[in-house]
């Protein structure tokens, strides 16, 4: 071994090191140095594209796949229902049931909400209850409202009446808050776009709005005029969804994309350092 190989580089010139990536739709390869401030490409599910274009065809096999296929399952626990567990806990009686299931079938309206209107249970007890049937705790949120870092697309939130609560850096444990029940599909699509694993709990009707009326007065435009989540009701084939995801892409210089189905919603998530735009497809 000579001199010159033996002495320890100083820690500085790593920037100078290159890295290769190889495009896994072309097979093209780039090399770059390992901190250059050029834009290079853009990854998906841990693979790297070298194009708009090479992202766009890969970005729509992603989509058709999503597209036909089942979203995630989860196997159905039995749980007891909301009404027995109701009177099992001294809060409803069985006339009262009769009562409220009679109007229920003149209204259409749904259990809790018809509770609450007569005064039968407050929501606090409705929600003890509903954690319990789930076996779920239930959080109390601060009136001042909590800022999750962890941002998941208003449209699911509303849609599901959830929302992200809380996120502990050292265990990456995210807490979701649910207010009639756990939606595990949705807890599934979360994990897989952000990394982080998900603990569901219950909150209140009266602080979920509270939450979203916080959360509402933060998440709108950046600095650019980018909105952070953009929904298409109305797109159906996966090449015109592709194009769109790729288009947006481009726009906002994206070193990163993540697609995921949520239910009805094929959920794309472009990123581009600490920035994330979120499309949302529905699914036909």
């Amino acid at each position: 071994m000579s001199l010159l190989q033996s002495i320890a580089l100083p820690a500085w010139t790593e920037k100078f090191k290159a890295s290769t990536s190889t495009c896994h739709q072309c097979n093209r390869s780039l090399v770059l140095p390992r901190y250059s401030p050029q834009k290079a490409g853009i990854r998906m599910h841990d693979r790297w594209y070298c194009s708009s274009q090479c992202f766009q065809e890969a970005a729509e096999e992603e989509l058709a796949s999503l597209a036909f296929s089942s979203p995630e399952q989860v196997n159905p626990v039995l749980r007891m229902p909301l009404e027995l567990m109701l009177m099992r806990d001294g809060l409803l009686s069985s006339e009262q049931f009769r009562e409220i299931r009679d109007e229920m079938k003149e209204t259409g309206g749904e259990l809790d909400e018809l509770l609450m209107r007569q005064g039968a249970v407050s929501e606090k007890q409705l929600t003890a209850v509903r954690a319990a049937q789930w076996g779920c705790p239930v959080f109390s949120a601060p009136k001042h409202g909590l800022t999750a870092k962890i941002h998941i697309p208003s449209t699911l939130v509303r849609l599901y009446s959830m929302i992200p609560l809380h996120h502990v850096g050292a265990t990456n444990m995210l807490l979701v808050g649910f207010v009639r029940g756990v939606e595990y599909g949705l807890l599934y699509a979360i994990e897989k776009m952000t990394g982080c694993k998900t603990q569901p709990c219950f909150v209140t009707p009266s602080d979920f709005e509270n939450q979203m009326q916080q959360r509402e007065q933060v998440l709108k435009l950046y600095e650019d005029g980018t909105p952070t989540e953009i929904k298409f009701e109305s797109v159906q084939t996966s090449s015109e969804m592709a194009r769109i995801v790729s288009s947006y892409g481009v726009h906002m210089e994206a070193d990163e994309a993540v697609i995921q189905r949520v239910k009805e919603y094929l959920w794309s998530r472009l990123k581009c350092g600490t920035k994330e735009v979120d499309l949302l497809f529905k699914a036909a």
